[in-house]
Protein backbone atom coordinates (compact mmCIF):
# COMPACT_ATOMS: atom_id res chain seq x y z
CA UNK A 1 0.00 0.00 0.00
CA UNK A 2 3.24 2.41 0.75
CA UNK A 3 4.47 2.57 -2.67
CA UNK A 4 1.22 3.03 -4.66
CA UNK A 5 0.42 5.69 -2.64
CA UNK A 6 3.90 7.48 -3.19
CA UNK A 7 3.64 6.67 -6.86
CA UNK A 8 -0.09 8.27 -6.11
CA UNK A 9 1.55 11.09 -5.13
CA UNK A 10 4.40 11.41 -7.42
CA UNK A 11 1.49 11.62 -10.31
CA UNK A 12 -0.97 13.60 -8.69
CA UNK A 13 1.69 16.42 -7.64
CA UNK A 14 4.24 16.05 -10.18
CA UNK A 15 5.44 19.93 -9.77
CA UNK A 16 6.28 19.29 -6.80
CA UNK A 17 8.33 16.12 -6.27
CA UNK A 18 10.03 17.72 -9.81
CA UNK A 19 11.03 20.90 -7.99
CA UNK A 20 12.27 19.11 -4.85
CA UNK A 21 14.35 16.95 -6.66
CA UNK A 22 15.69 19.87 -8.92
CA UNK A 23 16.27 21.90 -5.51
CA UNK A 24 18.18 19.04 -3.79
CA UNK A 25 20.41 18.45 -6.70
CA UNK A 26 21.20 22.03 -7.41
CA UNK A 27 22.01 22.35 -3.76
CA UNK A 28 24.36 19.64 -3.88
CA UNK A 29 26.36 20.49 -7.07
CA UNK A 30 26.03 24.84 -6.04
CA UNK A 31 26.94 24.55 -2.18
CA UNK A 32 30.67 22.82 -2.17
CA UNK A 33 32.30 25.16 -4.35
CA UNK A 34 30.45 28.35 -2.60
CA UNK A 35 31.95 26.45 0.89
CA UNK A 36 35.29 25.68 -0.25
CA UNK A 37 35.19 29.30 -1.85
CA UNK A 38 34.01 31.03 1.72
CA UNK A 39 36.78 29.31 3.46
CA UNK A 40 39.18 29.83 1.70
CA UNK A 41 38.52 33.65 1.52
CA UNK A 42 38.21 33.21 5.37
CA UNK A 43 41.31 31.32 5.65
CA UNK A 44 43.87 33.88 4.01
CA UNK A 45 42.22 36.64 5.98
CA UNK A 46 42.57 34.80 9.56
CA UNK A 47 45.30 32.18 9.25
CA UNK A 48 48.90 33.06 9.50
CA UNK A 49 51.21 30.59 8.44
CA UNK A 50 55.27 31.27 9.30
CA UNK A 51 58.45 28.89 10.06
CA UNK A 52 58.08 28.04 13.56
CA UNK A 53 61.69 29.87 15.30
CA UNK A 54 62.48 26.55 16.87
CA UNK A 55 62.62 23.75 14.49
CA UNK A 56 62.00 25.37 11.09
CA UNK A 57 58.36 23.63 10.09
CA UNK A 58 55.50 25.68 8.99
CA UNK A 59 53.54 26.56 12.11
CA UNK A 60 49.83 28.24 11.20
CA UNK A 61 47.48 29.91 13.90
CA UNK A 62 44.61 32.24 13.69
CA UNK A 63 45.76 35.94 13.87
CA UNK A 64 42.97 37.07 16.58
CA UNK A 65 43.86 34.10 19.25
CA UNK A 66 47.84 35.55 19.24
CA UNK A 67 49.37 31.91 20.55
CA UNK A 68 49.93 28.98 18.94
CA UNK A 69 51.44 25.67 19.30
CA UNK A 70 54.26 24.06 16.22
CA UNK A 71 52.31 20.67 15.37
CA UNK A 72 56.31 19.36 15.23
CA UNK A 73 58.26 20.53 17.92
CA UNK A 74 55.31 21.42 20.02
CA UNK A 75 57.02 25.35 20.93
CA UNK A 76 54.37 27.71 22.45
CA UNK A 77 54.45 30.49 19.80
CA UNK A 78 53.25 33.87 20.07
CA UNK A 79 52.20 36.19 17.58
CA UNK A 80 54.47 39.31 16.58
CA UNK A 81 53.95 41.12 13.37
CA UNK A 82 53.24 38.43 10.59
CA UNK A 83 55.43 36.06 11.95
CA UNK A 84 55.81 33.34 15.06
CA UNK A 85 58.35 33.98 17.73
CA UNK A 86 59.07 31.76 20.73
CA UNK A 87 56.36 32.69 23.37
CA UNK A 88 58.09 34.00 26.64
CA UNK A 89 56.79 32.49 29.72
CA UNK A 90 55.59 35.91 31.00
CA UNK A 91 53.47 36.52 28.47
CA UNK A 92 50.23 37.30 29.31
CA UNK A 93 47.65 33.76 27.89
CA UNK A 94 44.36 34.53 26.68
CA UNK A 95 43.29 31.06 27.46
CA UNK A 96 43.35 32.53 31.40
CA UNK A 97 41.05 35.06 31.23
CA UNK A 98 43.49 37.70 30.18
CA UNK A 99 46.45 36.51 32.28
CA UNK A 100 47.83 38.05 35.37
CA UNK A 101 48.86 41.12 33.44
CA UNK A 102 52.03 41.33 35.94
CA UNK A 103 49.97 41.59 38.71
CA UNK A 104 49.67 38.82 41.69
CA UNK A 105 47.90 35.22 40.31
CA UNK A 106 51.26 34.87 37.74
CA UNK A 107 54.58 32.78 38.06
CA UNK A 108 55.47 32.07 41.67
CA UNK A 109 59.18 32.46 40.26
CA UNK A 110 58.57 36.13 40.05
CA UNK A 111 58.51 38.71 42.35
CA UNK A 112 56.87 42.21 41.04
CA UNK A 113 58.52 45.17 42.57
CA UNK A 114 57.64 48.51 42.41
CA UNK A 115 59.84 50.95 42.79
CA UNK A 116 59.41 54.38 43.82
CA UNK A 117 62.96 55.91 44.28
CA UNK A 118 66.08 54.45 41.99
CA UNK A 119 69.38 55.92 44.02
CA UNK A 120 72.49 55.20 41.82
CA UNK A 121 75.80 54.20 43.89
Amino acid sequence: LGPALALGAVIAFPGFFFGLFNTVFLAALILPPVIGFGFDFWSKQNVIQSPCPNCGQVAAGLKNQGFTQCFSCGAQLSLRGEEWKLRSKYEDDPRDGGGSGGRGGGDSNVIDVDASEVIDV
